[in-house]
């Protein structure tokens, strides 16, 4: 099996925009996810994919292999199926790329999820919360999954909301690293946007709604994303080794 890594990125964003080549550490962030990304044994390639002209010229000059899209494209997993158009490849993986710190444990995780179940096609991790402010938090986005591990929904919302005893039932947040099996993402560039994505913000309800299966594995280890100008302090941190994650 051949796999893919692939870091979409794109310099437009309403709450930080040039997000992807801001400075950590002497480097543009792009760079730290690349080189974490380069750690996973099963990556036969990684690419960046962008539709910015300063992202592809940051990428040439810190030597990264990079890949120009369209830019109209909605969703990370949209721009990953536009690379499957170019590379050869039976699986492809998306790492988000606001995670300099991400670790390499966590996409070969992804990976595995394949190896386990050939019949798996789309898949991704799960990690459970029980900070109270998170689990209310719509940033947060929720997952609850069958006893295969199979997503059942997903949500900004607090699922499931049941109380026993007291206390929430377990609850699990969505670790957004995908994998797909090229002929899934062949499938997924057909699709129209659904009212559940749309609603939600969320993109594989737009598969799940036309009944694709989404097969999640639980992971342990944590990361950080960079959403806003403050959170680069604390991936600086990690980098330097002053703070550690699990």
């Amino acid at each position: 099996m051949k796999i893919i890594g692939v870091i979409p990125a794109r310099y437009k964003s309403s709450r930080f925009p040039g997000k992807p080549l801001v400075d950590i550490c002497g480097k543009p962030m792009i760079w730290w996810v690349y080189q974490q990304a380069k750690k996973v044994p099963e990556f036969d390639e990684v690419y960046v994919a962008t539709d910015d002209d300063r992202i592809e010229a940051a990428c040439k000059e810190h030597d990264m292999k990079v890949i120009m899209t369209s830019d109209k494209h909605e969703t990370g997993s949209d721009r990953v199926a536009e690379v499957a158009t170019k590379v050869e490849g039976d699986l492809f993986v998306n790492i988000q790329g606001d995670e300099p710190v991400i670790n390499p444990e966590m996409i070969q995780e992804v990976i595995s999820i394949f190896f386990e179940d050939e019949t798996v096609t789309f898949g991704s991790l799960k990690k459970e919360i029980t900070d109270p402010d998170e689990i209310k938090a719509t940033s947060t986005v929720k997952v609850v999954t069958d006893q295969k591990g199979d997503a059942m929904y997903f949500s900004r919302s607090v699922i499931p909301s049941n109380v026993k005893d007291g206390k929430l039932a377990r609850v699990f947040r969505h670790v957004g690293i995908y994998a797909y099996k090229r002929e899934f993402l062949e499938e997924f560039s057909k699709m129209s946007q659904t009212e559940l994505e749309l609603g939600e913000g969320i993109e594989p309800l737009r598969a799940m709604e036309r009944g694709y299966k989404m097969r999640l594995k639980e992971t342990k280890h944590s990361s950080i994303g960079v959403d806003l100008p403050e959170h680069i302090e604390k991936v600086e941190r990690v980098i330097k080794g002053i703070d550690v994650l699990d």
